[in-house]
């Protein structure tokens, strides 16, 4: 019995380092927003450049997820968590230190590659330590920590910068990170004790050859790409708003102070948060469809962009209505990875699923860098970005997430 209470909080005990570095994923991807007129100022930024800069994270992030699954059964979840997150903390550390803009490029860079195994890793390590019927209460747990890495990196974020300064207060999170990084190396094991792994690595030619069948299985289903071409859209113009881009918004087209504006911007990660479940519930319980609930919240997640583009006035207090419904309804990407699980057969559950991740993190480097392009090509107003330039890359993300609902329509689902 008292063995037993010891692995039960042993497993519990490996779950709070990692669900912390899944944290500080979250919380890198959505820093941007509140300290990207102190980038574009401290490094001579235009918004191309911003764009490129925070897009960064999500290149390297979404490019290593290609041999992610395949490195992890070679090594072990652990060492490879422990081997980017060095890369990790010399990304926030190089990124802090930054007088250029290369090398501000190359900390976000490091940043990508440092968290690109935070979540996939710790999956890895839930199906090794947990029973398979506690595997979703274990890794709803370490999401809904990791989450608030996003709401961290709103109004926190903005009164830190505040006080101390965006460089000061990266090189304090590296601190951190670093002791999580030490935390993970004490209390994290690949694997429980008698068990070796030995099976596994006899197994590991064919995992090869099977893994490979199953990505061309992923890829020759038509609905696969529907989902994925959803999935890329998005994510990319979510994050691209929530992100980057609203920062700067509000503080040229609303003036609002640096503490104000990342006040507003929680707004995003809130409604985020409260939409998760609730699309769950109406996915599994109340529609018992993938299709209609996705398709519904990808309808009103194109419907709450349209009123960034500017036809009419907004003030400040009908935005944050505005942003959490933009984070309510992109929570629906979510049953995206459930319609593309059921579609095939579970054995290659996981493919398909990292495939259509692919394409999420892709969609984020993609619209960041993109509207940065588009913003650019408009005149400076006052030395700043002119409100025309928003106007227009974010009727590009309602043009886009518009597309992203009709592709869904198409999608096929499995029914019950």
């Amino acid at each position: 019995m008292v063995l037993a209470e010891a692995k039960v909080k042993k497993r519990i005990w490996m779950l709070v380092p990692l669900s912390l570095l899944f944290l500080f994923s979250q919380f890198y991807r959505s820093s941007s927003a509140v300290i990207a007129s102190d980038l574009m100022h401290d490094l001579s930024l235009r918004a191309a450049d911003l764009g490129l800069l925070s897009s960064a994270f999500f290149y390297a992030f979404a490019l290593v997820q290609i041999p992610m699954g395949a490195a992890m059964d070679l090594f072990g979840a652990k060492r490879l968590i422990l081997l980017l997150s060095l890369l990790g903390i010399g990304g926030a550390v190089t990124f802090a230190l930054a007088n250029s803009f290369p090398m501000a490029v190359l900390g976000r860079v490091l940043l990508g590659l440092g968290m690109a195994c935070a979540l996939m890793g710790t999956y890895k390590l839930l199906t090794i330590w947990f029973p398979p019927d506690t595997f979703a209460t274990m890794s709803g747990f370490v999401l809904s920590i990791g989450t608030l890495g996003n709401v961290f990196a709103t109004a926190p974020l903005a009164m830190a910068v505040n006080w101390l300064g965006w460089r000061k207060v990266f090189l304090f999170i590296a601190l951190i990170h670093l002791l999580i990084a030490i935390w993970i190396y004490l209390g994290v094991s690949d694997r429980p004790e008698g068990k070796d792994g030995g099976e596994d690595r006899m197994h590991e030619k064919g995992l090869w050859k099977e893994s490979m069948e199953g990505i061309r299985k992923v890829l020759q289903l038509p609905s696969f790409w529907f989902i994925a071409l959803a999935a890329f859209v998005r994510y990319g113009t979510y994050i691209s708003i929530a992100g980057l881009w609203a920062g700067p918004y509000l503080e040229v087209v609303y003036g609002l102070p640096l503490v104000d504006r990342g006040r507003t911007l929680m707004a995003f990660p809130i409604g985020f948060i409260v939409g998760g479940p609730i699309f769950g519930f109406l996915s599994d319980r109340v529609f018992n469809s993938r299709k209609k609930v996705t398709t519904i919240g990808m309808l009103l997640f194109t419907l709450f962009i349209f009123p960034l583009i500017g036809f009419f006035p907004l003030s400040t207090h009908l935005l944050l209505v505005i942003f959490f419904g933009i984070g309510l309804f992109s929570s629906c990407g979510q049953v995206m990875y459930a319609n593309i699980k059921e579609l095939l057969p579970s054995s290659i559950a996981a493919t398909a699923m990292t495939a259509v991740n692919f394409f999420t993190i892709g969609g984020g480097a993609f619209f960041q860098h993109i509207m940065g392009a588009m913003i650019d090509r408009f005149p400076l107003s006052q030395g700043q970005l002119s409100s025309e330039a928003f106007s227009f890359a974010f009727g590009l993300c309602f043009a886009a997430a518009a597309l992203g609902s009709v592709a869904y329509l198409f999608v096929e689902e499995k029914r019950s």
